[in-house]
């Protein structure tokens, strides 16, 4: 990465708790200086009062959401306010603000923003969310891409598809599945589970947003593995991992999400490839 400056680039984050935000910085806290504001990103006067005390920042990642669609579809106001109207507050406030150095203003977004489809999903594929979730994360793509050019500083989307960062948080595929296997029954039916994902590993997604920073990627970008995984075979090494209960699926073939990710690749990111199902109790 070229360095504009005398020292590392000092990057500004929301999403303390992110398990994205944790990973990226233990992979690159020695090319970087972290500055993270904790606060809640809907509280305008923190927000303010935190940017006008970290005028020296160049760069800025917004790692904070709702990212559970089930939460979402029960707080609509909460998510559309988190995932939408706040991340436009924050970029109007470094607008705003006399932050002379600053240069690049990355968030993050999700593939359920697109129509579901039997074919790989590009940067220009139709975006029609499924769920609340995705909406949220659309108005805010929307808003970048028609108003980006009257901000004086770039602004990047990283849209990441599926990964799996051993948590328990619900809402999640994998941990939703293994949450179903756990329960006491010994026949589990799964429904509209009959088709394809892609799923990234965190390292992955870490090289792709370090190099979406180093160039000052400007609009919105695929962080996807362009491979695809059958649900049904991911459910079957979880069961066999956990329970081995007699498992039924449904059979009527439904669209999925798998993204392309050869927009990125022209850029110069090199994609580490893995075997997600060897990988996924490591």
């Amino acid at each position: 990465m070229k360095n504009h400056y005398n020292k590392s680039p000092i990057i500004g984050y929301t999403g303390k708790n992110s398990l994205l935000a944790k990973s990226f910085i233990k992979d690159y806290n020695h090319k970087f200086i972290f500055k993270c504001y904790s606060g809640n990103i809907n509280h305008h006067t923190k927000l303010v009062k935190w940017f006008k005390n970290n005028l020296d920042i160049n760069i800025f990642i917004n790692f904070a959401a709702i990212t559970s669609p089930f939460y979402c579809n029960k707080n609509k106001d909460e998510a559309l306010l988190t995932n939408f109207k706040s991340v436009v507050n924050i970029l109007n406030i470094i607008q705003n603000n006399d932050l002379n150095d600053f240069n690049y203003f990355l968030t993050l977004s999700s593939s359920h923003v697109f129509k579901k489809s039997f074919n790989k999903l590009n940067e220009k594929s139709i975006k029609k969310p499924s769920n609340f979730y995705g909406l949220t994360k659309l108005k805010l793509e929307n808003y970048i891409l028609r108003n980006s050019k009257k901000f004086r500083f770039k602004i990047g989307i990283a849209r990441i598809f599926n990964y799996y960062n051993h948590g328990k948080k619900r809402g999640f595929f994998i941990n939703d599945i293994i949450d179903k296997l756990k329960n006491s029954d010994r026949i589990i039916q799964f429904n509209n589970t009959n088709t394809y994902r892609d799923f990234i590993s965190m390292k992955n997604i870490n090289t792709a947003l370090y190099k979406l920073i180093s160039l000052r990627l400007a609009n919105d970008f695929n962080i996807c593995s362009g491979q695809k995984i059958y649900l049904p075979n991911i459910i079957d090494v979880l069961n066999k991992k956990f329970k081995n209960k007699k498992i039924i699926f449904d059979k009527k073939r439904l669209p999925g999400l798998i993204g392309s990710n050869i927009k990125l690749k022209r850029k110069g990111w090199k994609i580490k490839k893995n075997n997600f199902l060897n990988e996924l109790f490591k």
